[in-house]
C-alpha cells in the first residue's frame, strides 16, 4: 500500500536505496559494517524520508544541466534499455553531484544533525562538511547516485531527455 499511495517519487526513493546497497557491497561493506544497508522495510524512517527528499529533487538537478523528465509513452517503440543509456557528461555528473551533497547537508542541518564523527543516535557526520572538504570516496557516492538516475526514472517508467536549445 504504501508503494501505491506514494507513487513515483517512492518507487524513485526505493531505486535509489537499492543502489546505494549496491555500491556499497562492491565497495566491501556489509550490513555488519554499514547498517544503512538493510532492505527498504528495515531501514530507519528519516533514511526512508532522506531518499524521498532525494527522489523529490531529481527535477531540480536535471533543470540546472538544461535536461528534463518525461514518461514513457510509447513502450512499443522505446525500449527501456534506451532510456537507461541516456549519460551526462562529466561535467554534468560533478555539478549534479555537488548539488546533491548540498541538498543532503541542508537536510540534516534542518533535522538538528551536526558535523562530527559518524554517530546516527547523536545525530552526527563528518560529511555534513563542504563539497571541497569532502574525501574523495564520499564525494564518489554522490557521483554514482547521479550516474544511476537514468536507471532510476527508466524503471519507474521515465526517461530523462535534453532540452532544446533557444
Amino acid at each position: 500500500p504504501d508503494l501505491l499511495l506514494g507513487g513515483v517519487n517512492e518507487v524513485l526513493a526505493r531505486a535509489i536505496h537499492e543502489d546505494y546497497i549496491l555500491h556499497q557491497q562492491e565497495a566491501g561493506q556489509t550490513p555488519a559494517t554499514n547498517p544503512s544497508m538493510v532492505p527498504w522495510d528495515e531501514l530507519p524512517e528519516y533514511l526512508k524520508e532522506s531518499n524521498r527528499r532525494q527522489a523529490d529533487h531529481i527535477g531540480i538537478k536535471l533543470q540546472a544541466v538544461g535536461c528534463g523528465i518525461a514518461p514513457l509513452t510509447d513502450w512499443s517503440t522505446v525500449e527501456i534499455w534506451e532510456a537507461e543509456s541516456f549519460e551526462f557528461a562529466p561535467e554534468e555528473i560533478e555539478r549534479l553531484a555537488r548539488m546533491e551533497h548540498e541538498r543532503f547537508v541542508e537536510e540534516r542541518l534542518r533535522m538538528g544533525w551536526r558535523a562530527g564523527p559518524e554517530d546516527p543516535s547523536r545525530r552526527t557526520s563528518p560529511d555534513l562538511v563542504s563539497w571541497d572538504e569532502l574525501p574523495e570516496k564520499v564525494k564518489e557516492l554522490d557521483r554514482d547516485s547521479v550516474r544511476g538516475l537514468p536507471v532510476f526514472t527508466a524503471k519507474a517508467g521515465f526517461q530523462i531527455y535534453r532540452l532544446k536549445q533557444r
